[in-house]
């Protein structure tokens, strides 16, 4: 069904950038405003949105969705031009926006047909709705957290000396499905030196006294993910990579607490960002605090020094410092958030404490 708040968000954020129509193909993006899923790439179901002229669902006469979507239904068939049947309903004298993913072959002929003055991206709109949830996103994102942590409790117990991080990401993986996940889990697995590579994949190293275990894992549930990391190790830590383990979870701390609607995202991934440099590992800090989250792992928007959007009530995001010293070990820590009128809500609830592992 059309959810007809989002629809309204999305105009708001249209009119913000001069915007008075838009076109959306992006599948997830359908499903976020209409509820369904277009299939294949061959025939268009197309979402138009405007204030003066309404919204429509613009779909191949052989597609077999639901009658009863809330919103009007305007059918092609396979012998006509999906451009001109578009161009129909488009407010030609003025601009037209499109999702970033939004296919060439069904732009570009629109300009033959002279469907609007101009044709502009329209992401700025969608991602400003997109970072803002509901209620109902945000107890979904707090039923996949949830679910996540049920899943690290476990993760604990699948270690032993000789495992493979192939052998422990695979187990890791089903265990989603056992605990309600849509589907099997991805799971970064890095031992020793390889969790200083940040986005590992994980191969045949075998576990040994004194290994960093580094997981990064998560699925969708309902279709809205997990995103969480924890950094163990096994049967003994060495000073160093206590420190840096403070260090980092420290800073992850820091950076939720600090949390507040009306700071930059810029100023979120600072505060963990200087802790780390007063550390003295700041080189070693090298990617983003955090990416925002929702029906997509990464949906659009990062929390780093390069973004100066506010940070507003009801955004979601990862928060996820980490120090990665190249052959040595590396060390990540990462919840996810809900901004709220006052600070934010840890969706995460595993111990963040450092954990010696096998003992």
């Amino acid at each position: 069904m059309l959810n007809q708040a989002r629809i309204d968000g999305l105009l708001k954020y249209m009119d913000q950038i001069g915007l008075s129509q838009m076109l959306i193909r992006n599948p997830v993006l359908v499903r976020y405003f209409v509820g369904i899923t277009p299939r294949g790439a061959d025939r268009a179901t197309i979402l138009y949105v405007s204030k003066k002229n309404g919204v429509k669902l613009i779909l191949n006469e052989l597609t077999n969705y639901p009658k009863e979507l809330g919103v009007d239904q305007e059918f092609h068939g396979d012998q006509d031009n999906v451009a001109e049947v578009i161009s129909r309903y488009t407010i030609h004298d003025e601009p037209l926006g499109f999702d970033g993913e939004y296919p060439a072959k069904w732009l570009l002929s629109l300009r033959e047909f002279g469907a609007a003055s101009d044709y502009v991206l329209g992401d700025r709109a969608l991602n400003l709705q997109r970072a803002h949830k509901d209620a109902e996103e945000m107890e979904l994102l707090r039923e996949a957290s949830r679910m996540n942590d049920r899943v690290m409790a476990r993760v604990r117990g699948v270690f032993h000396d000789g495992i493979t991080e192939k052998e422990a990401a695979g187990i890791i993986s089903r265990m989603f499905v056992e605990e309600g996940a849509d589907m099997p889990g991805w799971v970064i697995v890095a031992f020793g030196p390889n969790a200083a590579n940040v986005h590992h994949i994980p191969g045949d190293a075998r576990l040994k006294e004194g290994d960093a275990i580094l997981i990064d894992m998560g699925s969708p549930r309902k279709g809205y993910h997990s995103d969480m990391t924890r950094t163990f190790f096994w049967k003994s830590v060495g000073e160093k990579q206590r420190a840096v383990y403070e260090l980092v979870k420290n800073a992850n701390i820091a950076a939720e607490k600090a949390i507040r609607p009306g700071m930059k995202c810029s100023d979120v991934d600072k505060v963990a960002r200087d802790l780390i440099t007063e550390g003295g590992y700041g080189p070693y800090f090298t990617h983003r605090l955090g990416h925002y989250i929702g029906v997509d792992l990464h949906d659009p928007g990062d929390i780093a020094w390069y973004n100066p959007d506010p940070v507003e009530p009801t955004m979601a995001f990862s928060c996820e410092p980490g120090v990665y010293l190249p052959g040595e070990f590396g060390v990540r820590v990462e919840d996810l958030v809900i901004v709220t009128e006052d600070g934010c809500e840890i969706l995460n609830s595993d111990n963040k404490e450092l954990e010696i592992l096998g003992l």
